[in-house]
Protein backbone atom coordinates (compact mmCIF):
# COMPACT_ATOMS: atom_id res chain seq x y z
CA UNK A 1 0.00 0.00 0.00
CA UNK A 2 2.41 1.98 1.08
CA UNK A 3 4.71 1.86 -2.61
CA UNK A 4 1.05 2.34 -4.41
CA UNK A 5 0.75 5.87 -2.39
CA UNK A 6 3.93 6.84 -2.92
CA UNK A 7 3.60 6.39 -6.95
CA UNK A 8 0.30 8.09 -6.56
CA UNK A 9 2.15 11.38 -4.95
CA UNK A 10 4.77 10.61 -7.20
CA UNK A 11 2.42 10.84 -10.84
CA UNK A 12 0.24 13.81 -9.23
CA UNK A 13 3.30 15.54 -8.78
CA UNK A 14 4.25 15.30 -12.52
CA UNK A 15 0.94 16.25 -13.35
CA UNK A 16 0.94 19.43 -11.35
CA UNK A 17 4.44 20.42 -12.38
CA UNK A 18 2.89 19.85 -16.15
CA UNK A 19 -0.22 21.74 -15.74
CA UNK A 20 2.55 24.82 -14.19
CA UNK A 21 4.49 24.26 -17.21
CA UNK A 22 1.28 24.98 -20.07
CA UNK A 23 -0.43 27.62 -17.74
CA UNK A 24 3.28 29.43 -17.79
CA UNK A 25 3.47 28.91 -21.54
CA UNK A 26 0.05 30.42 -21.93
CA UNK A 27 0.64 33.04 -19.85
CA UNK A 28 4.48 34.03 -21.68
CA UNK A 29 1.89 33.85 -25.07
CA UNK A 30 -0.69 36.53 -23.86
CA UNK A 31 1.71 38.87 -22.01
CA UNK A 32 3.14 39.22 -25.21
CA UNK A 33 0.25 40.36 -27.37
CA UNK A 34 -1.12 43.82 -27.09
CA UNK A 35 -4.30 44.62 -24.74
CA UNK A 36 -7.37 46.89 -24.41
CA UNK A 37 -9.34 46.47 -21.17
CA UNK A 38 -11.40 49.17 -19.57
CA UNK A 39 -15.47 48.43 -18.14
CA UNK A 40 -19.21 48.36 -19.83
CA UNK A 41 -21.71 49.49 -18.23
CA UNK A 42 -25.35 51.57 -18.55
CA UNK A 43 -27.13 54.61 -17.28
CA UNK A 44 -30.44 52.61 -15.98
CA UNK A 45 -30.42 52.02 -12.67
CA UNK A 46 -31.40 48.18 -12.98
CA UNK A 47 -29.57 45.06 -12.22
CA UNK A 48 -28.35 42.77 -14.91
CA UNK A 49 -30.86 39.71 -15.17
CA UNK A 50 -29.76 36.12 -14.52
CA UNK A 51 -28.05 34.64 -17.15
CA UNK A 52 -27.25 37.37 -19.35
CA UNK A 53 -23.87 37.21 -21.73
CA UNK A 54 -21.83 40.47 -22.21
CA UNK A 55 -19.58 40.47 -25.29
CA UNK A 56 -17.14 43.18 -26.42
CA UNK A 57 -14.64 42.65 -29.61
CA UNK A 58 -12.25 44.53 -31.74
CA UNK A 59 -13.00 45.40 -35.00
CA UNK A 60 -11.43 46.65 -38.39
CA UNK A 61 -14.05 49.37 -40.03
CA UNK A 62 -11.89 50.25 -42.69
CA UNK A 63 -13.74 49.00 -45.93
CA UNK A 64 -16.32 51.55 -46.88
CA UNK A 65 -18.88 48.24 -47.93
CA UNK A 66 -19.34 47.49 -44.09
CA UNK A 67 -17.96 44.31 -44.29
CA UNK A 68 -15.97 44.52 -41.26
CA UNK A 69 -13.33 41.94 -39.70
CA UNK A 70 -13.24 40.82 -36.27
CA UNK A 71 -9.58 40.96 -34.76
CA UNK A 72 -10.29 40.20 -30.72
CA UNK A 73 -13.51 39.30 -28.96
CA UNK A 74 -14.06 38.43 -24.96
CA UNK A 75 -17.42 37.37 -23.74
CA UNK A 76 -18.49 37.55 -19.98
CA UNK A 77 -20.90 34.74 -18.68
CA UNK A 78 -23.31 36.04 -15.92
CA UNK A 79 -21.88 39.17 -14.52
CA UNK A 80 -24.06 40.21 -11.42
CA UNK A 81 -23.81 43.87 -11.73
CA UNK A 82 -22.25 46.80 -13.68
CA UNK A 83 -19.91 48.39 -14.59
CA UNK A 84 -18.42 44.99 -15.88
CA UNK A 85 -14.53 44.76 -16.74
CA UNK A 86 -13.09 43.67 -19.86
CA UNK A 87 -9.52 42.70 -21.72
CA UNK A 88 -9.03 42.23 -25.12
CA UNK A 89 -5.93 40.69 -26.36
CA UNK A 90 -4.80 40.94 -29.82
CA UNK A 91 -1.90 40.85 -32.66
CA UNK A 92 -0.28 44.08 -32.61
CA UNK A 93 1.57 42.96 -35.81
CA UNK A 94 -2.03 42.92 -38.06
CA UNK A 95 -2.60 46.73 -37.00
CA UNK A 96 -2.28 48.84 -40.34
CA UNK A 97 -1.52 52.70 -39.56
CA UNK A 98 -4.38 53.78 -42.41
CA UNK A 99 -6.99 51.37 -41.23
CA UNK A 100 -9.38 52.45 -38.44
CA UNK A 101 -10.67 50.25 -35.82
CA UNK A 102 -13.79 50.53 -33.05
CA UNK A 103 -14.68 48.17 -30.28
CA UNK A 104 -17.89 47.44 -29.71
CA UNK A 105 -20.05 45.75 -27.16
CA UNK A 106 -23.49 44.15 -26.55
CA UNK A 107 -25.59 42.81 -23.64
CA UNK A 108 -28.09 40.08 -24.14
CA UNK A 109 -30.54 37.94 -21.86
CA UNK A 110 -30.34 34.32 -21.29
CA UNK A 111 -32.58 33.66 -24.12
CA UNK A 112 -30.54 35.89 -26.89
CA UNK A 113 -32.29 38.92 -26.97
CA UNK A 114 -30.62 42.10 -26.84
CA UNK A 115 -30.72 44.06 -23.85
CA UNK A 116 -27.98 46.70 -24.42
CA UNK A 117 -25.43 47.85 -27.35
CA UNK A 118 -22.95 50.14 -28.32
CA UNK A 119 -25.02 53.11 -30.96
CA UNK A 120 -21.68 55.27 -31.23
CA UNK A 121 -18.35 55.01 -33.27
CA UNK A 122 -15.70 53.86 -30.76
CA UNK A 123 -12.43 54.59 -32.24
CA UNK A 124 -9.18 52.90 -30.92
CA UNK A 125 -5.48 52.40 -32.07
CA UNK A 126 -5.46 55.80 -33.62
CA UNK A 127 -3.35 58.54 -32.67
CA UNK A 128 -4.12 59.73 -29.07
CA UNK A 129 -6.11 57.26 -28.85
CA UNK A 130 -5.91 55.62 -25.19
CA UNK A 131 -6.36 51.84 -24.67
CA UNK A 132 -6.35 51.07 -21.23
CA UNK A 133 -8.80 52.19 -18.84
CA UNK A 134 -11.76 52.92 -21.86
CA UNK A 135 -15.70 53.06 -20.65
CA UNK A 136 -18.33 51.57 -22.97
CA UNK A 137 -21.45 53.28 -22.24
CA UNK A 138 -24.34 50.75 -23.83
CA UNK A 139 -27.91 52.06 -24.48
CA UNK A 140 -30.86 49.77 -24.09
CA UNK A 141 -31.99 48.48 -27.65
CA UNK A 142 -35.27 48.92 -28.55
CA UNK A 143 -37.32 45.91 -29.26
CA UNK A 144 -37.00 46.11 -33.21
CA UNK A 145 -33.33 46.91 -32.42
CA UNK A 146 -30.58 45.99 -35.16
CA UNK A 147 -27.39 43.83 -34.91
CA UNK A 148 -25.69 47.15 -36.40
CA UNK A 149 -26.07 50.33 -35.45
CA UNK A 150 -28.01 53.10 -36.87
CA UNK A 151 -26.09 55.47 -39.83
CA UNK A 152 -26.65 58.28 -37.89
CA UNK A 153 -25.61 57.02 -34.88
CA UNK A 154 -21.45 56.45 -36.78
CA UNK A 155 -21.62 60.15 -38.75
CA UNK A 156 -17.89 61.00 -36.61
CA UNK A 157 -16.24 57.66 -37.96
CA UNK A 158 -13.84 58.37 -40.70
CA UNK A 159 -15.11 57.69 -44.34
CA UNK A 160 -14.21 57.73 -47.73
CA UNK A 161 -16.32 59.33 -50.76
CA UNK A 162 -15.80 60.04 -54.03
CA UNK A 163 -17.38 62.56 -55.82
CA UNK A 164 -17.48 63.08 -59.60
CA UNK A 165 -17.03 66.46 -61.08
CA UNK A 166 -17.93 66.07 -64.78
CA UNK A 167 -14.96 64.06 -66.27
CA UNK A 168 -12.97 65.06 -63.08
CA UNK A 169 -13.11 62.38 -59.69
CA UNK A 170 -11.83 63.70 -56.38
CA UNK A 171 -11.41 61.51 -53.33
CA UNK A 172 -12.32 62.35 -50.13
CA UNK A 173 -11.82 60.63 -46.99
CA UNK A 174 -13.44 62.48 -44.30
CA UNK A 175 -12.58 62.74 -40.48
CA UNK A 176 -13.42 64.89 -37.72
CA UNK A 177 -12.48 68.27 -38.38
CA UNK A 178 -11.19 67.80 -41.58
CA UNK A 179 -10.84 66.07 -44.85
CA UNK A 180 -8.35 64.44 -46.89
CA UNK A 181 -8.62 65.36 -50.88
CA UNK A 182 -6.91 63.22 -53.66
CA UNK A 183 -7.65 64.80 -57.11
CA UNK A 184 -5.29 64.93 -60.17
CA UNK A 185 -2.76 63.14 -58.79
CA UNK A 186 -1.58 65.12 -55.18
CA UNK A 187 -3.24 64.82 -51.84
CA UNK A 188 -4.32 67.85 -50.14
CA UNK A 189 -5.23 68.31 -46.12
CA UNK A 190 -8.46 70.72 -45.61
CA UNK A 191 -10.10 71.93 -42.32
CA UNK A 192 -13.41 72.41 -41.83
CA UNK A 193 -14.58 75.96 -41.74
CA UNK A 194 -17.98 77.31 -40.03
CA UNK A 195 -20.43 77.17 -43.09
CA UNK A 196 -24.19 79.02 -42.89
CA UNK A 197 -24.94 75.82 -44.86
CA UNK A 198 -23.90 72.51 -45.77
CA UNK A 199 -19.43 71.14 -44.62
CA UNK A 200 -17.14 73.35 -45.83
CA UNK A 201 -13.52 72.27 -45.83
CA UNK A 202 -10.50 74.95 -46.97
CA UNK A 203 -6.86 74.85 -47.29
CA UNK A 204 -3.98 74.74 -49.25
CA UNK A 205 -5.27 76.99 -52.13
CA UNK A 206 -8.43 74.28 -52.12
CA UNK A 207 -12.31 74.28 -51.15
CA UNK A 208 -14.84 71.76 -50.65
CA UNK A 209 -18.17 72.92 -50.05
CA UNK A 210 -21.19 69.79 -49.76
CA UNK A 211 -24.39 71.17 -50.05
CA UNK A 212 -27.23 68.62 -50.47
CA UNK A 213 -26.48 66.40 -52.96
CA UNK A 214 -24.34 68.15 -54.41
CA UNK A 215 -21.03 69.67 -53.82
CA UNK A 216 -18.52 72.38 -54.54
CA UNK A 217 -14.85 71.71 -55.09
CA UNK A 218 -12.17 74.65 -55.79
CA UNK A 219 -8.64 73.82 -56.79
CA UNK A 220 -6.13 76.76 -57.76
CA UNK A 221 -8.98 78.85 -58.49
CA UNK A 222 -10.88 76.33 -61.01
CA UNK A 223 -14.49 75.68 -59.86
CA UNK A 224 -16.13 72.55 -60.42
CA UNK A 225 -19.93 72.84 -59.47
CA UNK A 226 -22.34 70.21 -59.12
CA UNK A 227 -20.37 67.31 -57.86
CA UNK A 228 -21.96 64.05 -56.84
CA UNK A 229 -20.98 61.22 -55.10
CA UNK A 230 -20.83 57.90 -56.47
CA UNK A 231 -21.27 55.22 -53.87
CA UNK A 232 -20.43 52.30 -56.09
CA UNK A 233 -16.31 53.62 -56.57
CA UNK A 234 -15.90 54.27 -53.08
CA UNK A 235 -14.58 50.74 -51.73
CA UNK A 236 -12.46 50.93 -54.62
CA UNK A 237 -11.19 54.30 -53.56
CA UNK A 238 -11.14 53.38 -50.04
CA UNK A 239 -8.88 50.13 -50.81
CA UNK A 240 -6.72 52.08 -52.76
CA UNK A 241 -6.05 54.90 -50.05
CA UNK A 242 -5.37 52.06 -47.94
CA UNK A 243 -2.63 50.68 -49.64
CA UNK A 244 -4.44 47.81 -51.16
CA UNK A 245 -2.50 46.21 -54.65
CA UNK A 246 -5.43 44.00 -56.28
CA UNK A 247 -8.91 43.98 -54.88
CA UNK A 248 -11.67 41.24 -55.84
CA UNK A 249 -15.43 40.21 -55.31
CA UNK A 250 -18.11 37.93 -56.08
CA UNK A 251 -21.32 36.37 -55.88
CA UNK A 252 -24.16 34.32 -55.00
CA UNK A 253 -22.52 33.67 -51.97
CA UNK A 254 -20.66 37.35 -51.69
CA UNK A 255 -17.57 37.36 -51.19
CA UNK A 256 -14.38 39.97 -51.13
CA UNK A 257 -10.64 39.81 -51.05
CA UNK A 258 -7.95 42.26 -50.83
CA UNK A 259 -4.46 41.58 -51.63
CA UNK A 260 -1.54 44.17 -49.85
CA UNK A 261 1.74 42.67 -51.89
CA UNK A 262 4.44 41.52 -49.22
CA UNK A 263 1.87 41.83 -46.39
CA UNK A 264 -1.32 39.86 -46.34
CA UNK A 265 -4.36 38.67 -48.12
CA UNK A 266 -7.98 39.56 -46.39
CA UNK A 267 -10.54 37.09 -47.55
CA UNK A 268 -14.26 37.69 -47.11
CA UNK A 269 -16.82 35.07 -47.42
CA UNK A 270 -20.29 33.84 -47.08
CA UNK A 271 -21.87 37.59 -47.35
CA UNK A 272 -19.15 38.85 -44.60
CA UNK A 273 -20.05 35.99 -42.05
CA UNK A 274 -16.60 34.72 -42.58
CA UNK A 275 -13.33 36.70 -42.40
CA UNK A 276 -9.92 35.95 -42.89
CA UNK A 277 -6.76 37.33 -42.37
CA UNK A 278 -3.52 35.07 -44.45
CA UNK A 279 0.06 36.21 -45.26
CA UNK A 280 0.62 37.17 -48.83
CA UNK A 281 3.28 34.78 -50.32
CA UNK A 282 5.36 36.17 -53.89
CA UNK A 283 3.51 35.03 -56.70
CA UNK A 284 4.05 32.77 -58.84
CA UNK A 285 3.31 33.45 -62.88
CA UNK A 286 2.30 30.66 -64.99
CA UNK A 287 0.85 30.92 -68.72
CA UNK A 288 0.08 34.57 -67.89
CA UNK A 289 -1.92 33.62 -64.68
CA UNK A 290 -0.99 35.23 -61.45
CA UNK A 291 -1.04 32.37 -58.96
CA UNK A 292 -0.91 32.76 -54.84
CA UNK A 293 -0.54 29.46 -52.73
CA UNK A 294 -1.23 29.53 -49.00
CA UNK A 295 -1.10 26.92 -46.14
CA UNK A 296 -1.41 27.45 -42.65
CA UNK A 297 -2.56 24.97 -39.75
CA UNK A 298 -5.98 25.79 -40.33
CA UNK A 299 -6.48 26.73 -44.15
CA UNK A 300 -5.56 25.84 -47.45
CA UNK A 301 -6.28 28.81 -50.10
CA UNK A 302 -5.31 28.89 -53.52
CA UNK A 303 -5.94 32.58 -55.49
CA UNK A 304 -5.99 32.76 -59.19
CA UNK A 305 -5.63 36.24 -60.96
CA UNK A 306 -6.27 35.96 -65.16
CA UNK A 307 -5.53 39.06 -66.63
CA UNK A 308 -8.94 38.53 -69.03
CA UNK A 309 -12.72 41.11 -69.28
CA UNK A 310 -14.81 39.99 -66.24
CA UNK A 311 -18.48 41.07 -66.26
CA UNK A 312 -19.80 40.86 -62.98
CA UNK A 313 -22.59 38.80 -62.56
CA UNK A 314 -25.28 41.00 -60.78
CA UNK A 315 -24.32 44.80 -61.59
CA UNK A 316 -22.85 44.18 -65.07
CA UNK A 317 -19.73 46.27 -64.07
CA UNK A 318 -16.68 45.20 -66.12
CA UNK A 319 -13.29 44.25 -65.02
CA UNK A 320 -9.77 44.23 -66.43
CA UNK A 321 -9.05 40.19 -64.30
CA UNK A 322 -11.37 36.93 -63.77
CA UNK A 323 -10.57 35.68 -59.73
CA UNK A 324 -11.04 32.38 -58.82
CA UNK A 325 -10.36 31.25 -55.20
CA UNK A 326 -10.27 27.70 -53.58
CA UNK A 327 -10.80 28.26 -49.58
CA UNK A 328 -10.49 24.28 -47.91
CA UNK A 329 -11.87 23.05 -51.06
CA UNK A 330 -14.72 25.53 -51.25
CA UNK A 331 -14.24 27.37 -54.54
CA UNK A 332 -15.08 31.50 -54.98
CA UNK A 333 -15.80 32.52 -58.94
CA UNK A 334 -15.46 36.68 -59.43
CA UNK A 335 -14.30 39.69 -61.15
CA UNK A 336 -11.29 42.38 -59.67
CA UNK A 337 -8.71 44.95 -60.71
CA UNK A 338 -5.33 46.38 -59.54
CA UNK A 339 -5.37 49.37 -58.00
CA UNK A 340 -3.43 52.85 -57.82
CA UNK A 341 -3.01 55.69 -55.48
CA UNK A 342 -1.28 58.77 -55.61
CA UNK A 343 -0.32 58.09 -52.11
Amino acid sequence: MALRKENFVRVLGVLLLTWLLQGCGQWVKEGSAAQISGEVTYRERIALPPGSRTRVWLEDVSRADALSVLLAEQTIESATNVPIPFRLSYDPAIIEPRHRYALRAEIRAADGSLLWVTTGFHGILGSNQPSRGLTLVLRSAPREAVEQPPAEAIVEAARTYVYECGELDAVMHTEPGKLTLLVQGSESVLEQVPSASGVRYEGEGRLFWTQGETALLEIDGQRYAKCHSNAAKVPWADAAYRGIDFRGLGNEPGWLLEVDEGKDIRLVTDYGERSLYLPAPAPRFEGGVVRYSIQTKAHEVQLDIEPKGCQDSMSGAAFEARVRVQLDGQEYFGCGRYLSTAR
